[in-house]
């Protein structure tokens, strides 16, 4: 169990700190990525966040596939923890750690 909160929280910080630089080296490579003329001649720009949260889902769904092959390792099928990563690694993280708990706890009672 510790092997997973290790490999988990590892994955976590760098999975975050990476989303950070690649939108840096994105927005530098391409400044003008978020910014849009209109048609009256003034330029709308959208916020850095949108381009964050572009590449979280995207790393999201690596960490999609890392519980998938854990899950299949603990013999833990579920498909709403792997929902909730999508949108929330630290969530779906957390509750599959929660869920290989307490199934443990469980089967050490019987």
């Amino acid at each position: 169990m510790t092997e997973l909160i290790k490999k988990y929280s590892i994955l976590l910080v760098v999975g975050k700190i990476l989303t950070y630089i690649l939108a840096g080296i994105i927005l530098i490579i391409f400044p003008y990525l978020l910014t849009s003329e209109l048609p009256n001649g003034g330029t709308s720009t959208l916020s850095r966040n949108y381009l964050i949260s572009s590449i979280e889902y995207l790393i999201n769904i690596a960490f999609i596939f890392f519980l998938l092959k854990d899950m299949k390792k603990e013999n833990s099928k579920s498909k709403i923890i792997l929902i909730m990563t999508f949108f929330s690694a630290f969530t779906g993280v957390l509750f599959f750690l929660l869920s290989i708990k307490n199934y443990r706890i469980n089967l050490n009672k019987d």
